[in-house]
């Protein structure tokens, strides 16, 4: 787990206020929040939501690098 991507969660928490006002918004626990910290992982659903109610300050692409494989995979109409 890199530093980076630790701190980036740790501003995301900020942005919202805290840990517990962090999973009210994105409508999750509060252990799930603090299991990025932990892991440095988040949900790629979490990653996306985090993009929109944030009207784009925190990209879903940096908060989860894996979502790049699957950009190929998706269609627009």
């Amino acid at each position: 787990m890199s530093d980076e991507k630790i701190q980036l969660f740790q501003e995301v928490i900020d942005y919202f206020g805290n840990q517990p006002k962090t999973a009210k918004a994105l409508g999750i626990k509060q252990s799930s929040v603090r299991m990025w910290l932990f892991n440095g992982r988040m949900s790629a659903d979490n990653a996306l939501l985090v993009q929109k109610l944030t009207n784009g300050k925190f990209k879903a692409l940096d908060l989860r690098p894996s979502l790049k494989e699957h950009l190929s995979e998706i269609e627009v109409a």
